[in-house]
């Protein structure tokens, strides 16, 4: 007889302890383990393609989440030998106004930025982020209301990174403490690729894509503490004619930084390079 309490005893006591710590299942969660380590086939259409930086559709291969107005989705990085993330957001033509950060510990943050779109579906967010160290999480906030949800995914990236496909082949342009520099891009340019990076200074920067006067498609507010070993590198589709590139360096005199402003993709016609004043 004492012997079946005990066993009993210890059933109950297990299936306790088994619910008390289960998962909970009546809510989406808020927080992800990136598990997709380098190599694997589901880094979508652009995995292995000869100097490509942004994995092309990346939804098909990557989960993907849906982000309500001012809530908050985080996703830790389990590989410690992950070099960078793609971080990739749509919506259904509506507005997104997102703030992504890259967490190191919860008091260091080395790179954070803001990003705004006019069409998500237009003009959806790609961007890559450097995690060179570890422990590492990217968190992404809806900064918009209820009314406007959009659709994000962290993926792992074994592509080229943007620092050897650009920095180390062309000459960025140099652009001082608070100060304003353009490029216009001809109407052949589908998408520019824009990086930012410093000689290890920190960095603060504004990227504006517009399209007639004054009117602002997309933009990027970045701050980097180290633009050296974090710097900033996102594709940005340019739909039409008359898109123009607008860099801003937030920051005062003495810390300026590089920006490279290059096509990703062209149409076939006949194409002329970009200017810039």
């Amino acid at each position: 007889m004492m012997s079946f309490l005990s066993k009993a005893l210890v059933l109950v006591i297990s299936c306790a302890t088994t619910n008390a710590f289960a998962p909970s299942t009546s809510g989406p969660s808020t927080s992800s383990a990136l598990l997709l380590g380098p190599g694997k086939g589901a880094l979508g259409d652009a995995s292995g393609t000869s100097g490509a930086t942004i994995i092309d559709n990346v939804f098909a291969g990557s989960p993907s989440f849906t982000i309500q107005g001012d809530t908050l989705k985080t996703w830790d990085v389990v590989n410690e030998d992950t070099q960078r993330v793609q971080v990739s957001a749509k919506s259904n033509s509506r507005p997104i106004h997102a703030k992504v950060e890259y967490w190191h510990t919860p008091s260091y943050i080395p790179m954070k930025f803001k990003c705004y779109s006019e069409d998500g579906a237009v003009r959806p967010l790609n961007a890559v982020i450097e995690t060179p160290k570890h422990p590492k999480s990217i968190a992404c906030f809806n900064v918009n209301s209820q009314e406007f949800p959009f659709e994000a995914t962290v993926a792992e990236s074994d592509l080229s990174s943007a620092s050897s496909v650009l920095a180390e082949t062309s000459a960025g342009t140099h652009v001082q403490g608070d100060m304003i520099t353009t490029f216009v891009l001809d109407g052949t340019v589908e998408s520019v690729q824009v990086l930012l990076k410093t000689d290890s200074r920190n960095m603060k920067a504004r990227i504006e894509l517009t399209q007639g006067p004054n009117n602002i498609k997309q933009s990027f507010e970045i701050y980097a503490s180290a633009g050296q070993k974090t710097p900033f590198y996102a594709v940005m589709e340019t739909p039409g004619p008359g898109n123009v590139v607008r860099i801003i360096n937030e920051n005062t005199l003495e810390y300026p930084f590089d920006a490279w402003v290059q096509p990703y993709k062209k149409s076939e016609a006949k194409t002329s390079s970009i200017s810039w004043n």
